[in-house]
Formats: C-alpha cells, structure tokens, sequence
C-alpha cells in the first residue's frame, strides 16, 4: 500500500474510479477529462499536494481524495479547511483506506495552517449532482453532504458533527405557467404602480441604494458585473416610478436547461406587498419562456426564503448536512 500525490499520469484513473464507484450510484455527475481539468486543475485553490491517491502494491488505485483552501487568507487559521470527495473502489471499502486518506487530507490542512473543516458550499470546488427522479437535472454544485448517505455516515464516525441543514428545491418548468393567485397579486400591485420588467438603464434607477438597504454589497457587485458585461437588460425588476424596489435574475439558461438565479431581494420599505413571491415567479415564468428546462436551488433550511420558492410551485428535493470537525 502506498500513497501518492497527484501527477498528470493518474487524470484517468482518478477519472475512472469516480465513474465507476461513485457517478455510477446516480447522484453526482460523471467527470471527463475537460470537465475534471476545469473544476481540479485549473481551479485557483487547486494544489496537487491535496489529491492523494492511495494504491495497492504501487499498481492498483484504491482510492482518492481531494482537499483545498482558499487562496489568499490573512489568517488560515480562522477559515476552515474543504474535503472535497473521498473515493474508494467497492472492493476496497469498509476496510479502512477511506480513513487512512481521510487522514492524510486532514493532515494537508493542517499543514496548510487549518485548525477545522467544515464542508459545506463555501467549497471552491464545486460537485455537480442530479436532481432525484428527473432526466439529467443538475445542479452545478452541492451545498453540503447529502443526508443519511454512506459518505455522511463515514464523517459521523471520523469525528465531524452536523453544523448545519441546507435544503434544494426542484422546480420542472416544463408546463409552468403563472399560477392565478400570482397573476391577481401582479394586477393589484400594479394598481398602486409597482410594476415587473427588464431593467432599462435609460429609465430605471436605484440599485445603489437597493443593495444598501439589503446590506448586500455581494448582490451589488454581482449586478453590476452583469450590466459591465452587457447582461443588464436581462435582470428583471420590481420597480415604481422608475425606481428599482426588487431585483433578480439575470434570465439565462446554462448548458444543462438549468435556468439561472444569481438572487432575489426586495427593498424593506416596499416588502409586505408580495413583491418578492410574484418576482420569483415571473423569473421562473421567464426562464420558461426563454428556454429553460428546469430551476434547482439551495438555502438554508431556516431561511424565510423558502417561502418564496414553494409559493412558486418549487418543491425540497434534498437536505443536506453541513459538517465540521476541529483539529486537537
């Protein structure tokens, strides 16, 4: 038995290993060459001192793992350490490699000045996994451990604790249409003048002042990187008089069908009036309309917002655990 860092010969048994044991059980996506290049290789937080592969008598893979840190901190002693996957061949499980890799993972974050992991969405390296019951619907990303899986078990019993819950919702745009009870909230908003459009920036104004009342400078740079990039006019709006009272969007559809959601939010001065719930159904209308096929999302199983995203027909699909352990 032998361990080995991550060397460019290993990309297609690394890749093979994960199709084989892990991609196969039908929740996450399978890797190829470009797609494990892009999400590894070329991913700023990658360093290969962080994928350990373990062999049987140098010539056999047994398994793999992978873990990194965000680049750039002050102090990586206050930000936790991120275990991306652990993967072991079926013959080999339940044998204790998982464990032995898990261990040499932990032992690069520490080396790296980490005093805790915690896995959860903050993760630069993002995990696609398919929506349950439904025809390649992905999400480009899973926000914590999936519940009750065999990798959640195997952290349980390596000393990490459920920090916290996020939730996916799953919406099928296939037939959506605008539910009648929203149609009746839009026309009685509109009689006092609140209205949902595209942003026009020759007659919309307000995001500035939007964001601070939200005290969301995150949404406020991410807006605005849209319109840099030309992607203005596809954010739809809640607004009055021309001032901007709601954002969210931009509408596109990605590679999958998945329509787009960068976030939602709704002025506190005009919240109340169902602004936000109708908004988010009109994106999801949108996205229909453009083109999409499905919408997925995640929060926080405590989050208000998920009232928003069941009013417009979403449905949890899928909890997941946000686990930490503290190093001694």
């Amino acid at each position: 038995m032998k361990f080995k860092i991550f060397d460019s010969s290993l990309i297609d048994e690394i890749i093979s290993l994960w199709n084989d044991e892990i991609a196969s059980l039908g929740f996450f996506k399978p890797w190829t060459v470009e797609s494990f290049t892009n999400k590894f290789l070329k991913n700023p937080s990658f360093k290969k001192e962080g994928l350990i592969c373990l062999f049987k008598d140098n010539l056999e893979m047994i398994g793999f793992g992978e873990a990194n840190v965000t680049k750039n901190q002050l102090n990586p002693s206050l930000t936790p350490g991120y275990i991306t996957c652990i993967a072991v061949r079926k013959k080999y499980q339940r044998q204790g490699y998982g464990t032995l890799i898990l261990e040499k993972l932990e032992e690069f974050l520490k080396n790296e000045g980490k005093t805790f992991v915690r896995n959860f969405f903050m993760n630069p390296t993002n995990l696609e996994w398919y929506v349950p019951g439904y025809d390649k619907h992905n999400h480009p990303g899973a926000p914590a451990i999936s519940y009750n899986s065999s990798y959640y078990l195997f952290l349980l019993a390596n000393g990490y604790n459920t920090n916290g819950q996020q939730d996916a919702y799953h919406l099928n745009l296939r037939d959506y249409e605008l539910p009648e009870y929203v149609i009746k909230k839009k026309a009685f908003n509109e009689k006092d003048g609140y209205t949902l459009t595209y942003y026009d920036d020759k007659i919309h104004f307000g995001f500035d002042s939007l964001f601070e009342a939200l005290k969301n400078e995150g949404w406020n740079q991410a807006v605005k990187s849209e319109i840099n990039r030309g992607n203005g006019s596809k954010l739809l709006i809640a607004q009055k008089d021309g001032e901007i009272l709601g954002f969210t969007g931009p509408i596109f559809t990605e590679e999958s069908g998945r329509g787009y959601l960068a976030g939602i939010g709704i002025h506190p001065k005009v919240q109340g009036r169902g602004l936000g719930k109708t908004l988010f159904c009109e994106l999801c209308y949108q996205h229909k309309i453009k083109g999409s096929k499905f919408m997925t999302l995640f929060t926080g199983s405590d989050n208000p917002a998920r009232n928003i995203y069941m009013y417009a027909g979403m449905k949890p699909i899928q909890s997941f655990a946000i686990m930490r352990k503290d190093f001694k």
